[in-house]
């Protein structure tokens, strides 16, 4: 079991740093109506999805490459009675040609081949569409072998820079990099923003483990780690 299985296996509503209090923080400054179509990729358990067709007036569409997940996500979006389109698919082969106004993701690029998931991103936004990305960053003074660890454990595809990730940005063609820093306690994220659990009944202990070990793994990088909020127009 890998990381990302572990937390689908405990259906965690919201795993990416700043939870869903930095969601609602970066979607009250976009200006979201009636004729706004968001899509939030790496969905999950459609813990966010669910609170945006809620609180704001747009068209929602949801995906996730794990099928646990979408099989959750699926399961919460039908308790609430919420209008969400969800499916599994893998971000960098969405195929989706200008459908949407706001691309959402929530601590899911690092996980990919960057090249391909912004490209294809760029591709499902519609012109002047933007991209929300909350991501981790890493300080440019990390070893090799701390990066490896990291990568090595949570299964990223790639740790970058600040400047690496303007760059990346820029290559897949976005005009305007807007980024921010917000102030995350990621040990305060994990237990006190407590986000909601949907365990599934086998392998829990060992998920749990795995939890542990991304909590003390997130306490011993906590100066070199860093995670931002980016805003990208294309």
């Amino acid at each position: 079991m890998n990381y990302l299985d572990s937390l689908a296996k405990l259906g965690i509503g919201g795993a990416h740093p700043g939870g869903l209090k930095l969601t609602k923080k970066i979607l009250v400054k976009e200006s979201i109506d009636r004729t706004t179509s968001l899509l939030d990729i790496g969905c999950g358990t459609g813990q966010t999805a669910a609170f945006i067709a809620e609180h704001f007036p747009c068209a929602v569409t949801a995906m996730d490459i794990h099928p646990l997940m979408v099989e959750k996500a699926i399961q919460r979006f039908n308790t609430c009675n919420v209008p969400i389109t969800v499916f599994q698919e893998n971000v960098e082969h969405m195929r989706l040609k200008e459908q949407f106004d706001i691309v959402l993701s929530e601590s899911v690029l690092a996980f990919t081949n960057l090249s391909k998931s912004l490209s294809s991103i760029m591709e499902a936004l519609q012109p002047h569409g933007r991209l929300l990305a909350v991501e981790i960053m890493i300080d440019a003074s990390m070893s090799e072998v701390d990066r490896n660890v990291i990568a090595s454990f949570y299964g990223f595809r790639e740790l970058l820079t600040e400047a690496e990730w303007r760059e990346k940005l820029i290559q897949a063609g976005f005009k305007q990099i807007d980024l921010e820093q917000p102030v995350i306690d990621p040990l305060k994220v994990e237990i006190d923003e407590a986000q909601d659990f949907h365990f599934s009944e086998s392998q829990i202990d060992e998920a749990i483990e795995i939890l542990h070990q991304h909590q003390e793994l997130t306490e011993i990088y906590q100066e070199a780690l860093q995670y931002c909020v980016f805003r990208c127009l294309r």
